[in-house]
């Protein structure tokens, strides 16, 4: 399996946030920014748009960190994205506070997490992006601005 990740070109990003449309069209059947897994927030002293979205990290501190009787979150074997099984979730939130990209949030009216589980393969946030802007990659050809994606504290996550 070659393994890929999501990574947004925030220079590209017009924060159009149609990422957050079809994300949550595919996961829920409505558009509904809320239950997307990739979030773009307008920074205005910045005047950028910022994306959140799980990396996919190889060293997962999300899974480390969702407690071992729980064990809620895994990887798929298929893609390598880190999935949700929404029956054994309690909503902890363990793994948002480990998550070092403020990627994983709550669910609006349920008790679980949302994290990007990459639409099986075949992310339609990439699909989609009128800018080309969110890409679906190698890590190894992800090095640049990869820091610059981290979520700094101001942020509100969830």
């Amino acid at each position: 399996m070659s393994r890929k990740i999501l990574f947004v070109d925030q220079e590209k990003c017009i924060g159009c946030r149609m990422c957050e449309q079809w994300c949550s069209l595919t996961r829920f059947g409505v558009i509904n920014p809320a239950k997307a897994s990739i979030r773009i927030i307008r920074d205005h002293f910045k005047q950028m748009d910022r994306s959140f979205y799980c990396h996919q990290c190889e060293d997962a501190p999300c899974i480390s960190a969702c407690p071992p009787k729980i064990g809620a979150l895994m990887r798929d074997e298929k893609t390598g994205a880190v999935k949700v099984d929404r029956e054994k979730c309690v909503g902890c939130l363990k793994c948002q506070k480990a998550c070092v990209h403020a990627a994983i949030r709550m669910h609006p009216s349920e008790k679980y997490v949302l994290i990007c589980d990459l639409c099986g393969g075949v992310p339609q946030c990439v699909k989609h992006c009128p800018e080309k802007a969110v890409q679906y990659r190698n890590p190894d050809e992800v090095t640049d601005n990869i820091s610059d994606c981290i979520a700094e504290p101001e942020v509100e996550r969830g």
